[in-house]
């Protein structure tokens, strides 16, 4: 069984609190959440005791606040707990008793079906991982994927499940994308392609092919535009069988870019120990990235190199030139002609 540390990260600790933490509401915030409605206000009263209808208050205005539920102390609320008293029980005892487990769950369902909400449900996983495989085909990037899914809820107006849910069906999801490009990869892939992509990780007297590749270029100096070029043919078979390859596979703009920065990222030695087809795959997408970035990279040196000839000319052709006549050795003066 997977333990907690185990799973897939795809909030950050502050967008976790924002989506599932209590809300902990300002003046302001108060006054614009806690403000009830009559229907709204009716359900709160119509709960069994005083504790039962501020604890309905403070959910609907939690919920209208994160579209989720809380399960919160007293001691957590004080402050929201108080403004409610005061505005809508105003000289009424109040005893702070914890509500029982039926009377949240009858809360739950009250109040989502007033605001036109549906419950999280186990039904719904089906739905909402259909909606993920579609996601991960634009971005396989976890925090994308989950934005994705809590987007597509709302929109349906379904309330988010808990978080290790959305963690589950997310880390499976990529899980079943990373298996299928494998798949593809292993049936697209020529031996003679393999071979070449193995040979980027092949290591000589000093760097890898791939280090090497990685190496930025100094300045448009011609000797390092020469080894541009230099990696730019090594990587053009490459970039070719890519370019027809990738758009087969499926692989949207987004998640080449993001495979091509794992290439990148991962050390050779990573790269070695990989599955074969993932690094097939990272590899594929790198040459493609970078094959592209080399040819910009020639085409700005070309363009640097353009604009100096040219401001070299025309400095020349406004210099004034000095020249010596060889018959009388008297000194003429060659001016260029204006333009």
């Amino acid at each position: 069984m997977t333990t907690k540390s185990e799973r897939l990260t795809i909030l950050s600790d502050a967008e976790q609190e924002a989506l599932y933490g209590l809300p902990d509401f300002d003046d302001v915030q108060r006054l614009e959440y806690l403000a009830l409605s009559e229907v709204e206000l009716a359900l709160a009263s119509s709960r069994p005791g005083l504790h039962a209808q501020i604890y309905c208050v403070l959910q609907i205005g939690y919920f209208k606040a994160k579209h989720t539920f809380f399960r919160f102390d007293w001691n957590e609320v004080e402050d929201d707990c108080a403004f409610v008293l005061s505005r809508y029980f105003h000289g009424e005892t109040f005893e702070r008793k914890l509500i029982t487990q039926y009377e949240y769950y009858t809360q739950r369902e009250r109040v989502a079906g007033l605001l036109g909400y549906r419950l999280w449900k186990a039904d719904f996983l089906p739905q909402l991982g259909k909606q993920a495989t579609q996601t991960v085909r634009r971005d396989v990037t976890p925090g994308f994927v989950a934005a994705e899914l809590i987007v597509w809820l709302g929109e349906h107006k379904i309330i988010r499940p808990g978080y290790t849910t959305l963690q589950e069906l997310i880390s499976k999801t990529l899980s079943a994308e990373r298996q299928r490009l494998s798949g593809l990869l292993a049936e697209a892939l020529e031996d003679e392609t393999k071979v070449a992509l193995s040979q980027l990780l092949v290591r000589d007297d000093t760097l890898s092919q791939l280090a090497a590749l990685k190496q930025d270029a100094k300045n448009f100096g011609w000797r390092q535009m020469a080894r541009e070029r230099e990696k730019r043919a090594l990587l053009e078979p490459l970039y070719r069988i890519a370019k027809v390859l990738l758009p087969k596979l499926g692989v949207s703009q987004q998640n080449l870019l993001y495979y091509a920065s794992l290439a990148n990222f991962y050390t050779v030695h990573d790269l070695r120990n990989l599955k074969a087809d993932q690094t097939h795959l990272y590899l594929l997408c790198y040459a493609w990235q970078r094959y592209r970035q080399l040819s910009d990279n020639l085409v700005d040196a070309m363009d640097y190199h353009m604009k100096q000839l040219e401001e070299e000319s025309s400095a020349g052709a406004h210099q004034m030139v000095f020249l010596p006549d060889p018959l009388d050795r008297t000194w003429t003066r060659s001016i260029s002609p204006q333009m």
